[in-house]
Protein backbone atom coordinates (compact mmCIF):
# COMPACT_ATOMS: atom_id res chain seq x y z
CA UNK A 1 0.00 0.00 0.00
CA UNK A 2 2.92 2.32 0.72
CA UNK A 3 4.19 1.74 -2.81
CA UNK A 4 0.77 2.60 -4.23
CA UNK A 5 0.66 5.86 -2.30
CA UNK A 6 4.21 6.72 -3.37
CA UNK A 7 3.24 6.16 -7.00
CA UNK A 8 0.16 8.39 -6.61
CA UNK A 9 2.30 11.13 -5.09
CA UNK A 10 4.77 10.95 -7.97
CA UNK A 11 1.94 11.27 -10.51
CA UNK A 12 0.65 14.37 -8.74
CA UNK A 13 3.98 16.10 -9.24
CA UNK A 14 3.31 16.13 -12.97
CA UNK A 15 -0.30 17.25 -12.67
CA UNK A 16 -2.28 20.44 -12.01
CA UNK A 17 -3.12 19.34 -8.46
CA UNK A 18 -1.14 22.15 -6.81
CA UNK A 19 -3.00 24.76 -8.84
CA UNK A 20 -6.40 23.21 -8.10
CA UNK A 21 -5.56 22.99 -4.40
CA UNK A 22 -4.44 26.59 -4.27
CA UNK A 23 -7.45 28.19 -5.94
CA UNK A 24 -9.88 27.99 -3.01
CA UNK A 25 -7.50 29.27 -0.30
CA UNK A 26 -6.31 32.14 -2.50
CA UNK A 27 -9.86 33.09 -3.46
CA UNK A 28 -10.94 32.93 0.18
CA UNK A 29 -8.03 35.10 1.25
CA UNK A 30 -8.56 37.75 -1.42
CA UNK A 31 -12.33 37.88 -0.96
CA UNK A 32 -12.12 38.14 2.83
CA UNK A 33 -9.49 40.88 2.69
CA UNK A 34 -11.53 42.91 0.21
CA UNK A 35 -14.72 42.53 2.26
CA UNK A 36 -12.97 43.55 5.45
CA UNK A 37 -11.31 46.57 3.85
CA UNK A 38 -14.62 47.65 2.33
CA UNK A 39 -16.18 47.88 5.76
CA UNK A 40 -18.73 45.15 4.97
CA UNK A 41 -17.08 42.62 7.28
CA UNK A 42 -18.96 41.44 10.41
CA UNK A 43 -16.16 43.16 12.34
CA UNK A 44 -15.78 40.35 14.87
CA UNK A 45 -13.38 37.44 14.53
CA UNK A 46 -15.93 34.74 15.34
CA UNK A 47 -18.52 36.06 12.88
CA UNK A 48 -16.01 36.53 10.08
CA UNK A 49 -14.69 33.02 10.61
CA UNK A 50 -18.19 31.60 10.29
CA UNK A 51 -19.08 33.63 7.19
CA UNK A 52 -15.83 32.67 5.46
CA UNK A 53 -16.32 29.01 6.39
CA UNK A 54 -19.82 29.19 4.89
CA UNK A 55 -18.41 30.38 1.57
CA UNK A 56 -15.95 27.51 1.63
CA UNK A 57 -18.53 24.84 2.49
CA UNK A 58 -21.27 26.11 0.20
CA UNK A 59 -19.33 26.63 -3.02
CA UNK A 60 -15.56 26.27 -2.93
CA UNK A 61 -15.43 22.89 -1.15
CA UNK A 62 -17.70 21.12 -3.66
CA UNK A 63 -15.87 22.62 -6.63
CA UNK A 64 -12.46 21.74 -5.17
CA UNK A 65 -13.59 18.16 -4.57
CA UNK A 66 -14.90 18.02 -8.13
CA UNK A 67 -11.63 19.23 -9.61
CA UNK A 68 -9.33 17.03 -7.53
CA UNK A 69 -11.29 13.80 -7.96
CA UNK A 70 -11.60 14.32 -11.70
CA UNK A 71 -7.88 15.04 -11.87
CA UNK A 72 -6.97 11.88 -9.93
CA UNK A 73 -9.08 9.74 -12.24
CA UNK A 74 -7.80 11.34 -15.43
CA UNK A 75 -4.23 10.39 -14.50
CA UNK A 76 -5.20 6.89 -15.62
CA UNK A 77 -8.14 7.57 -17.96
CA UNK A 78 -6.21 10.12 -20.02
CA UNK A 79 -3.26 7.95 -21.11
CA UNK A 80 -5.34 4.77 -20.87
CA UNK A 81 -3.15 3.07 -18.28
CA UNK A 82 -5.81 1.30 -16.21
CA UNK A 83 -5.19 -2.06 -17.89
CA UNK A 84 -1.44 -1.85 -17.24
CA UNK A 85 -1.82 -0.80 -13.62
CA UNK A 86 -4.45 -3.42 -12.80
CA UNK A 87 -2.34 -6.13 -14.47
CA UNK A 88 0.47 -5.67 -11.94
CA UNK A 89 0.79 -7.93 -8.85
CA UNK A 90 -0.68 -5.15 -6.69
CA UNK A 91 -4.24 -6.10 -5.61
CA UNK A 92 -6.88 -4.08 -7.40
CA UNK A 93 -8.48 -2.94 -4.15
CA UNK A 94 -5.21 -1.31 -3.13
CA UNK A 95 -5.05 0.65 -6.38
CA UNK A 96 -8.51 2.13 -5.88
CA UNK A 97 -8.01 2.59 -2.15
CA UNK A 98 -4.90 4.56 -2.99
CA UNK A 99 -6.98 6.94 -5.11
CA UNK A 100 -9.43 7.38 -2.26
CA UNK A 101 -6.76 7.99 0.36
CA UNK A 102 -5.07 10.50 -1.92
CA UNK A 103 -8.34 12.35 -2.58
CA UNK A 104 -9.10 12.57 1.14
CA UNK A 105 -5.54 13.65 1.92
CA UNK A 106 -5.60 16.41 -0.69
CA UNK A 107 -8.94 17.70 0.61
CA UNK A 108 -7.53 17.67 4.15
CA UNK A 109 -4.58 19.78 2.99
CA UNK A 110 -6.89 22.27 1.26
CA UNK A 111 -9.00 22.46 4.45
CA UNK A 112 -5.85 23.28 6.42
CA UNK A 113 -4.98 25.99 3.88
CA UNK A 114 -8.49 27.45 4.24
CA UNK A 115 -7.93 27.53 7.99
CA UNK A 116 -4.74 29.49 7.47
CA UNK A 117 -6.31 31.87 4.94
CA UNK A 118 -9.12 32.80 7.36
CA UNK A 119 -6.71 34.12 9.94
CA UNK A 120 -4.10 35.46 7.53
CA UNK A 121 -6.72 37.55 5.74
CA UNK A 122 -8.07 38.95 9.01
CA UNK A 123 -4.65 39.94 10.31
CA UNK A 124 -3.40 41.38 7.01
CA UNK A 125 -6.56 43.40 6.35
CA UNK A 126 -6.32 44.78 9.88
CA UNK A 127 -2.68 45.67 9.30
CA UNK A 128 -3.48 47.44 6.01
CA UNK A 129 -6.30 49.44 7.62
CA UNK A 130 -6.26 49.37 11.45
CA UNK A 131 -9.71 50.96 11.49
CA UNK A 132 -11.12 47.71 10.08
CA UNK A 133 -9.25 45.41 12.46
CA UNK A 134 -11.43 42.61 13.79
CA UNK A 135 -12.60 42.70 17.39
CA UNK A 136 -12.37 39.85 19.86
CA UNK A 137 -9.93 36.98 20.07
CA UNK A 138 -9.10 34.87 17.00
CA UNK A 139 -11.20 31.66 17.30
CA UNK A 140 -8.35 29.26 16.61
CA UNK A 141 -9.95 26.18 18.15
CA UNK A 142 -13.52 26.92 17.03
CA UNK A 143 -12.35 27.33 13.44
CA UNK A 144 -10.42 24.06 13.60
CA UNK A 145 -13.46 22.19 14.93
CA UNK A 146 -15.84 23.71 12.39
CA UNK A 147 -13.61 23.10 9.37
CA UNK A 148 -12.83 19.59 10.63
CA UNK A 149 -16.53 18.77 10.80
CA UNK A 150 -17.07 20.22 7.34
CA UNK A 151 -14.28 18.01 6.06
CA UNK A 152 -15.79 14.86 7.59
CA UNK A 153 -19.27 15.80 6.36
CA UNK A 154 -17.89 16.12 2.82
CA UNK A 155 -16.91 12.43 2.62
CA UNK A 156 -20.20 11.49 0.93
CA UNK A 157 -19.78 14.26 -1.63
CA UNK A 158 -16.18 13.19 -2.28
CA UNK A 159 -17.30 9.58 -2.64
CA UNK A 160 -19.95 10.47 -5.22
CA UNK A 161 -17.54 12.60 -7.24
CA UNK A 162 -14.69 10.10 -7.09
CA UNK A 163 -16.97 7.18 -7.94
CA UNK A 164 -18.24 8.92 -11.07
CA UNK A 165 -14.74 10.08 -12.03
CA UNK A 166 -13.20 6.61 -11.69
CA UNK A 167 -16.05 4.72 -13.33
CA UNK A 168 -16.42 6.82 -16.47
CA UNK A 169 -13.64 7.65 -18.90
CA UNK A 170 -14.67 11.28 -19.20
CA UNK A 171 -13.43 14.47 -17.62
CA UNK A 172 -16.59 16.37 -18.52
CA UNK A 173 -19.01 14.00 -16.77
CA UNK A 174 -17.71 14.29 -13.17
CA UNK A 175 -17.19 18.02 -13.62
CA UNK A 176 -20.77 18.34 -14.86
CA UNK A 177 -22.01 16.34 -11.88
CA UNK A 178 -20.09 18.62 -9.53
CA UNK A 179 -21.35 21.83 -11.13
CA UNK A 180 -24.89 20.48 -11.30
CA UNK A 181 -24.82 19.35 -7.69
CA UNK A 182 -23.57 22.73 -6.52
CA UNK A 183 -26.25 24.50 -8.57
CA UNK A 184 -29.03 22.28 -7.22
CA UNK A 185 -27.72 22.89 -3.70
CA UNK A 186 -28.59 26.57 -4.09
CA UNK A 187 -32.23 25.69 -4.71
CA UNK A 188 -32.33 22.91 -2.11
CA UNK A 189 -30.88 24.96 0.75
CA UNK A 190 -34.23 25.81 2.29
CA UNK A 191 -35.82 22.44 1.53
CA UNK A 192 -36.49 20.06 4.40
CA UNK A 193 -34.92 17.34 2.27
CA UNK A 194 -31.73 19.34 1.71
CA UNK A 195 -30.24 17.59 4.72
CA UNK A 196 -29.95 14.44 2.58
CA UNK A 197 -28.19 16.14 -0.35
CA UNK A 198 -24.42 15.39 -0.33
CA UNK A 199 -23.47 18.86 -1.59
CA UNK A 200 -25.23 20.51 1.37
CA UNK A 201 -23.89 18.33 4.18
CA UNK A 202 -20.74 20.41 4.87
CA UNK A 203 -22.61 23.71 5.12
CA UNK A 204 -25.08 22.10 7.52
CA UNK A 205 -22.31 22.21 10.10
CA UNK A 206 -23.42 25.84 10.50
CA UNK A 207 -27.05 24.87 11.19
CA UNK A 208 -28.61 26.54 14.22
CA UNK A 209 -30.23 23.24 15.24
CA UNK A 210 -27.60 20.92 16.79
CA UNK A 211 -29.57 17.85 15.74
CA UNK A 212 -29.44 18.87 12.08
CA UNK A 213 -25.68 19.40 12.21
CA UNK A 214 -25.14 16.07 13.97
CA UNK A 215 -27.24 14.21 11.41
CA UNK A 216 -25.38 15.85 8.51
CA UNK A 217 -22.05 14.94 10.08
CA UNK A 218 -23.10 11.32 10.58
CA UNK A 219 -24.60 10.99 7.09
CA UNK A 220 -21.63 12.66 5.42
CA UNK A 221 -18.95 10.85 7.39
CA UNK A 222 -20.34 7.35 7.84
CA UNK A 223 -22.34 7.39 4.60
CA UNK A 224 -19.28 8.56 2.71
CA UNK A 225 -17.07 5.86 4.25
CA UNK A 226 -19.64 3.18 3.36
CA UNK A 227 -19.98 4.42 -0.22
CA UNK A 228 -16.20 4.57 -0.66
CA UNK A 229 -15.95 0.95 0.49
CA UNK A 230 -18.64 -0.06 -2.01
CA UNK A 231 -16.81 1.82 -4.76
CA UNK A 232 -13.60 -0.09 -4.07
CA UNK A 233 -15.51 -3.39 -4.08
CA UNK A 234 -17.33 -2.59 -7.34
CA UNK A 235 -14.32 -1.25 -9.23
CA UNK A 236 -12.12 -4.14 -8.07
CA UNK A 237 -14.55 -6.65 -9.57
CA UNK A 238 -15.17 -4.75 -12.78
CA UNK A 239 -13.60 -5.86 -16.05
CA UNK A 240 -11.25 -3.06 -17.19
CA UNK A 241 -10.17 -4.65 -20.46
Amino acid sequence: MIGVMRAEALKLRRSLAIIVMGVAPVMTFILTVLIQLSGESPGIWAFQMMSTSAIWAYFLLPMTATGLTALLAQMEHGPGTWSQILATPVPKWQVFTGKIVMALALMAIVTALIYGSIFASGFIAGWINPAEALEGSPPWWDAAKLLGKMYLASFLLIAVQLGVALRFNSFALPVSVGIGGTFVAVAATSSEYGIFFPWLLPVNMLASEPERAEFALMLGGLGGAALLALIVLYLSRRDWH
